[in-house]
């Protein structure tokens, strides 16, 4: 098992290196480019998306993930898993299509405080339908361990992504329509080259059988998505609420840098779950799991050590001097960013399928990042909208810890967990100092 992990946990870093690499070269051109209330504005639209993606698909790739390495030696049972999901994904964005075409000047107006903004937000739906189409089909790919595939499609979704939004941010010079309409177009013909690749499973087909087993499995994730939304993007929500677009985009380009922490360890997470589903009734897979996470955090400390210290060479390097106070805010972020990951190595509420208590945990621990956000933005900006999201999601991987070891143990090592926790809280109160 970890001998596949390590591959594929390799194959997937690699294709996050090339692919963040590429956002990280084109955002010193659109930080300078467009204005800081568009970026602001246009990280306030992606975060709209990721809470719409949980809510309208009703967290149906969950299910995918779960039941297709489940199924691997029955192809009929496979062929109506992807089918159906992929088609409920698509019917149900269609109507959210509608919706945003048909209301799209009210929406403008109370999302974006702007009517004249009513075609942006037609668009931006597109691109939702676009993103959510892409991300089942990928998801196809993963829960069937096809790790070589995932990197060349992400790789040439950044390639398509990056070339369609120069050309519209740099030669028409379209702002933040352009940002959109690049990323439109580059998912578009992305999800096309994917395709052709599961396109063995991906048939004219739809069972609600089929449906409603995957529905039960994935629709009480629903609540859990949203509760884990509300704590890792709420803050960015109700930074734009409360203090403008403008004080969002510091802290949204804070977000990018912090988000390098991921191009190390998301292979970890893009490996992780599918080998764990496909190997978790072998009796040696709980201590190659605890190994793996020993492993995870030494990586993670020594993340936040060297991004910590270069954060704010980092944040003026990349975004220019109208960005810099976003440095405060980037060990805290790349605390969050690691922290919300940890509950992979944790599996046991997954594998007994109690999502129900899942969603418990993480939608009262969202509800309280609300609150903790709606307090302390106003008191400390931006900073305490970072730490209120760092405390959220360190207490819901300690409570999702805690409940997934009573029902599948992972002999993890608390010492060096403890230790590591310590030194990086320590190393936070340092980099405030500074």
């Amino acid at each position: 098992m970890i001998k596949a992990f390590l591959k594929d946990s390799l194959l997937y870093t690699f294709a996050n290196l090339f692919t963040r690499g590429i956002g990280f070269i084109l955002l010193p051109i659109y930080t300078r480019l467009i204005t800081k209330y568009e970026y602001g504005l246009f990280d306030y639209l992606t975060t709209l998306g990721l809470l719409l993606g949980v809510v309208v698909t009703l967290e149906v790739t969950q299910a995918i993930y779960r039941y297709m390495p489940e199924y691997k030696d029955n192809e009929p049972k496979q062929v109506s898993i992807a089918s159906t999901g992929l088609w409920f994904s698509v019917i149900m964005y269609v109507i959210l299509g509608i919706v945003s075409f048909v209301f799209s000047e009210p929406l403008a107006d109370l999302l974006l405080d702007d009517v004249k903004h009513s075609s942006l937000i037609k668009i931006t739906s597109i691109l939702f339908f676009t993103n959510a189409v892409l991300y089942n089909l990928t998801s196809l790919m993963r829960a069937s361990l096809l790790s070589k595939q995932v990197v060349l499609l992400s790789a040439l979704n950044a390639i398509f992504v990056a070339t369609f939004s120069l050309l519209f941010v740099v030669y028409f010079k379209l702002g933040i329509t352009g940002l959109v309409l690049g990323q439109l177009i580059g998912c578009s013909v992305t999800s096309v080259l994917s395709y052709t690749i599961v396109k063995q499973w991906v048939k004219f087909t739809f069972c609600f059988i089929t449906l409603k087993e995957m529905l039960t499995f994935s629709a009480p994730l629903i609540f859990s998505s949203v509760g884990v939304v509300l704590t890792m993007f709420v803050d960015r929500v109700m930074l734009k609420s409360i203090l403008g677009a403008e004080q969002l985009a510091s802290y949204a380009v804070a977000i990018k840098i912090a988000s390098i922490v991921t191009l190390l360890m998301v292979g970890f997470q893009s490996a992780l779950t599918p080998l764990i589903y496909a190997n978790y009734k072998k009796s040696e897979t709980p201590k190659k799991i605890a190994k793996l996470f020993h492993m995870y955090l030494i990586a993670a400390f020594i993340s936040l050590l060297i991004l910590g210290s270069l954060s704010t060479w980092l944040v003026t390097i990349v975004a220019g001097e109208q960005y810099a106070e976003g440095a405060i805010y980037v060990p805290p972020l790349i605390c969050s960013a690691l922290v919300s990951s940890m509950y992979l190595f944790f599996p046991g509420l997954s594998i007994a399928k109690k999502t129900s208590l899942i969603a418990g945990v993480n939608i009262i621990v969202g509800i309280l990042n609300v609150g903790l956000n709606y307090i302390f933005i106003p008191l400390y900006g931006a900073l305490g909208a970072a730490f209120s999201t760092l405390f959220s999601v360190l207490l819901s991987f300690i409570l999702n810890a805690l409940f997934a070891q009573k029902l599948y143990k992972v002999p993890v090592n608390k010492v060096l967990t403890f230790l590591i926790f310590l030194m990086a809280g320590i190393m936070l109160r340092l980099f405030s100092l500074m």
